[in-house]
């Protein structure tokens, strides 16, 4: 008798611990996992966190060809043959370097000539002047007549005339000479050549075409959806590959106001300094852009559905219900994105266990 009464007691506390087991599984159950929870009317545990304002440090990243700045066309201001050419098509060329040289003999004989006639021209001029004053003070006197002071006048004045025109001769025959021998008024690479030894050119001819590769330009096809993202004059890094990874300093030096249609991207240029013009056209860099803002985020975990510049995330309102709310994203960087539409400092979003959340749902912060 007293065995079966411990017996039937011994079943009994199996059974009670359980009863106790199985709803204390069903209350953590309820509290763990959103479908139970749901639909026992209970409140969903999640982390709830505030959107704050602060520091959004981004950095992008994109792969930049070198390429020539402004160009300068090379035209002789003399016709003549072309004796010497002492540069050719890719070569890089400093300010003041000679490219081509003239035959200068025809140049300098007519200087030497124009020299002579000048200095025979101011002694006509010279003379008639002398007898011009003569003539003058004879004529106060009625030693001479009227005619005869008129021929002196004219006489006088051509001298004058021929003795201008003698000087401007001389003048472009000393510019003549002078240009025979053509420099590079910029430094830079020779990107054009039509020009070669022992050729007529004529005045005002294009004989070369001068690139500038200080400061070097580097060009980007940056995506449309980042073009907001970057202004004029903004500072940037360029890494050198062919350089083991040299570093310049420049900025944004032009956007160009058209987009390339097939790409959908636009071209960028950036400027670095290359005085030593080590960096050639055609080589490659990578630019790197990098921005701290001060702005509304929220952590990165919180997004959801994520496409392009829009994402969602669950909101929660003061009575812990959840609403599904689209905002605009900006930059991203060190695990936060930057909110520009759709949350104000301060809101409360759900930053875990919004995978099986249900917009509507009751939300409280778990245990």
């Amino acid at each position: 008798m007293q065995r079966n009464i411990l017996f039937s007691l011994f079943v009994a506390c199996i059974i009670g611990v359980v009863g106790y087991l199985l709803f204390s599984a069903r209350l953590q159950l309820i509290s763990t996992s959103s479908e139970v929870a749901r639909n026992s009317g209970k409140p969903i545990p999640v982390e709830i966190q505030a959107v704050d304002s602060g520091i959004v440090s981004s950095s992008y990243a994109v792969t930049a060809t070198a390429a020539v700045g402004e160009s300068v066309s090379i035209r002789p201001q003399i016709e003549g043959i072309i004796e010497t050419q002492s540069v050719q098509l890719g070569d890089v060329v400093e300010k003041g370097q000679e490219l081509l040289a003239f035959d200068d003999v025809m140049y300098a004989s007519n200087l030497e000539m124009t020299t002579v006639l000048l200095d025979s021209k101011k002694k006509l001029l010279d003379f008639f002047a002398k007898n011009m004053k003569e003539v003058e003070s004879l004529l106060a006197g009625d030693y001479v007549s009227q005619e005869k002071y008129s021929d002196a006048f004219l006489s006088y004045n051509q001298a004058q005339t021929n003795y201008a025109e003698a000087k401007h001769n001389l003048a472009s025959a000393e510019y003549a000479l002078a240009n025979t021998h053509i420099v590079t008024p910029i430094s830079g690479v020779i990107s054009e050549v039509k020009s070669f030894p022992s050729a007529y050119i004529k005045k005002g001819e294009e004989a070369m075409v001068i690139s500038s590769i200080d400061p070097i330009l580097f060009k980007i096809l940056l995506p449309e959806k980042e073009l907001q993202f970057f202004t004029l004059g903004k500072d940037v890094e360029i890494r050198l590959p062919a350089y083991d990874n040299e570093t310049l300093s420049g900025n944004i030096y032009r956007i160009d106001p058209e987009l390339d249609e097939v790409k959908g991207a636009a071209k960028v240029y950036v400027q670095a300094p290359n005085k030593s013009l080590r960096v050639k056209p055609g080589m490659t860099g990578v630019v790197y852009f990098k921005e701290d803002r001060h702005s509304a985020r929220i952590p990165s975990i919180a997004l959801i559905n994520q496409l392009d510049r829009e994402g969602t995330v669950f909101k929660v309102n003061k009575d812990g219900v959840v609403q599904l709310t689209t905002v605009r994203l900006g930059r991203t960087g060190g695990g936060y994105f930057e909110i520009l539409d759709g949350l104000a400092v301060g809101d409360k979003i759900v930053v875990a266990g919004q995978q099986s959340l249900r917009d509507g749902d009751h939300v409280k912060v778990g245990e």
